[in-house]
């Protein structure tokens, strides 16, 4: 459960027997505890090949936000009223100055028991430094996971002592029996010696509505986050960092239909309480004063009790337990934000049909000192949009449902989206002028098949592929400054065979679910250097899962299951980083770990300077 579920009350199996192990990363970092035992055959705590942010070798400085925090607040565990744990944040004073890398290690645990995955958000200033979701015990394991974030970007907001807060709304009761534990610090790498500091944003602005930090619940299409801020007038760059997490009908929002199609498919889905309407199309807008200025894909991400909670035993979803945002370059609009007026920042999240979770952060880079050029303000215009403002637009949505020759309804929905963009803007600075193009492509694919093979049972395949491809070039009084190609592709396929077992609602299914993220990035810099980065992550799990209607003590329910699994997760630039690593499961334990397939030496490597964390991969950079 996250920050609420709205079946909850609902007694199946296949949501409620809690018996969900724990992800961690596949391995520590030198000096810290890891989670080595659960890279090793026959361990039962989830393992996870995602790796961790690459650190530099100076000895970083500790500053903790919290040690060993307990969420157990009592009462109803389905409340949608969350609890924050304030804390307290002053910069390190053994690292003054600037610094290499900046470094969130978040350290979770869970006795053994009873328990929903939950939402879990960390928050300094208003601005949002961890978005994940929590793994579930089992009655007769504890278990405990890792999650790192590069915040390396955002070391503006650690040079003043402020306040923050941790939210995770877990509840103890009756049928959720235990705590959740956290223990967060930052880590700050100072500059070797002989060594420049990474070129970093001058400001972060907070989109959240409250002083403290807190995500945004958008109910609907209509519903933005926004914020109207005052910024500074020498802003030669901005980008906005984006989740959006779903929530209850929509936390599966890919297997929803248009509602016109609901009464027909119904009874495909694993129990008629997780049928959804609302479509299967899922994105972000993002808005300045506004103004459309921006679009973002919805990550499909699967929690730890989605569709099954035996499918992430031992390996969880792609990004289960560190939700990473995408950002969306607005630096376009630079010139508009440098007319020393207020301006608003807003997300809206299209296709909303009962919430999403969202949080959104604004990184500000102001104009390099320029000598003999003073500080006069910089101007600009927004010289081409042709972002429409009507969204989501390209988006069709076609049946071919129909009886077959013993009347039951068969066939595929399928929904396509495409979109694309330009923005250009201009900025008139003391170098000369400065024009920044945006060029944005966007397709959507969500193909819903629907077959009866049987008088009881129902077998529906669903595969979605969101293509994204951003091109961003700038350039200098006509000629070439900087210029990135980034290509993201997020697949996920989903197949339930349903068998009906008694007149009722009881079932059991085999269901299989693969998902991938991929991210390509070629960099030209501005002296004509390359950089290319890419990254591929693969699971796949499969197991048989029942729903039965039981009574509680659901840990007490003793049910067969089949769990196989395998994640495959690359990355390599040409700064010379490769990483491979391969973990393969079978009934819920670790059979195999394979790790620096292809790579120097065979062996895992990768430089302090890479960032396969980074939305964008993009290196660190003097």
């Amino acid at each position: 459960m996250k920050s609420a579920r709205a079946w909850l009350a609902m007694r199946v199996v296949g949501e409620l027997l809690l018996i969900v192990g724990v992800g961690m990363r596949a391995r520590a970092q030198a000096g810290e505890a890891g989670p080595e035992a659960a890279m090793r055959p026959g361990s039962r705590v989830v393992s996870s090949a995602e790796m961790n942010v690459p650190r530099p070798s100076s000895t970083p400085c500790t500053v903790m936000l919290a040690r060993r925090e307990a969420f157990d607040d009592r009462g109803d565990g389905s409340s949608m009223v969350s609890h924050a744990h304030r804390l307290e944040f002053a910069p390190p004073r053994g690292c003054a100055g600037e610094w290499s890398k900046v470094v969130l290690v978040v350290d979770f645990s869970i006795p053994a028991g009873r328990q929903f995955d939950r939402t879990a958000t960390i928050w300094l200033g208003g601005v949002n430094l961890y978005f994940g979701t929590t793994m579930e015990p089992e009655p007769g394991l504890a278990q405990h996971w890792h999650a790192e974030r590069d915040l390396t970007d955002y070391a503006a907001l650690f040079r003043e002592a402020q306040e923050g807060q941790i939210i995770l709304n877990n509840w103890i009761s009756p049928t959720t029996d235990q705590p959740i534990y956290v223990t967060a610090r930052l880590l700050f790498y100072p500059v070797e010696p002989g060594k420049l500091a990474p070129r970093v944003a001058d400001r972060v602005f907070a989109l959240s509505r409250y002083p403290a930090g807190e995500e945004q619940a958008l109910q609907t299409t209509g519903a933005i986050l926004s914020r109207q801020l005052s910024f500074p007038r020498d802003v030669e760059r901005a980008s906005l960092d984006v989740i959006a997490q779903g929530q209850a009908h929509d936390e599966r929002w890919y297997t929803c239909v248009d509602k016109r199609y609901l009464k027909e498919t119904r009874d495909y889905s694993l129990e008629a309480f997780e049928a959804c309407d609302g479509g299967s199309f899922r994105g972000v807008e993002v808005l300045v004063d506004g103004r459309p200025a921006g679009l973002a894909p919805v990550y499909p991400w699967i929690f730890a009790g989605g569709i099954g909670p035996h499918l992430w035993l031992p390996t969880p979803g792609i990004q289960t337990t560190n939700l990473l945002p995408f950002r969306v370059d607005l630096t376009p609009f630079a010139g508009v934000l440098n007319d020393g007026r207020p301006h608003s920042i807003g997300v809206r999240v299209l296709g909303a049909d009962h919430f999403f979770n969202v949080v959104a952060n604004l990184l500000i880079y102001q104009e390099r000192p320029s000598r003999g050029h003073g500080d006069a303000p910089l101007t600009g215009d927004v010289l081409e949009d042709t972002l429409g403002t009507t969204q989501p637009a390209g988006l069709s949505v076609q049946s071919a449902l129909h009886p077959d020759a013993n009347g039951r309804m068969v066939g595929t929905l399928q929904t396509h989206e495409t979109q694309s963009y330009l923005i250009r803007g201009e900025l008139r600075t003391p170098r000369g002028n400065l024009v920044t193009t945006v060029r944005y492509e966007q397709q959507f694919v969500n193909d819903q098949t629907f077959l009866r093979p049987g008088a009881k049972r129902y077998h529906q395949m669903i595969r979605q592929s969101t293509v994204t491809s951003m091109a961003v070039e700038r350039d200098l009084n006509g000629r070439h400054e900087d210029s990135f190609v980034f290509h993201e592709w997020d697949p996920v396929s989903l197949i339930v065979r349903k068998t009906m077992v008694t007149r009722g609602q009881d079932f059991y299914a085999k269901v299989s679910v693969w998902q991938g993220h991929r991210i390509t990035l070629y960099r030209i810099g501005a002296s004509g250097e390359n950089y290319k980065a890419a990254l591929s992550e693969n699971l796949n799990t499969s197991d048989r899962e029942y729903g039965k209607t039981i009574p509680p003590p659901l840990d007490r329910s003793s049910f067969d299951h089949n769990e196989s699994g395998q994640e495959i997760v690359q990355f390599n630039d040409s700064l010379g980083s490769c990483y491979a690593t391969q973990v393969q499961s079978q009934e819920e334990r670790v059979t195999g770990v394979r790790e620096g397939v292809n790579c120097p030496g065979g062996s895992n490597h990768l430089e302090s300077n890479s960032r396969p964390g980074d939305p964008w991969l993009m290196p660190l950079i003097p």
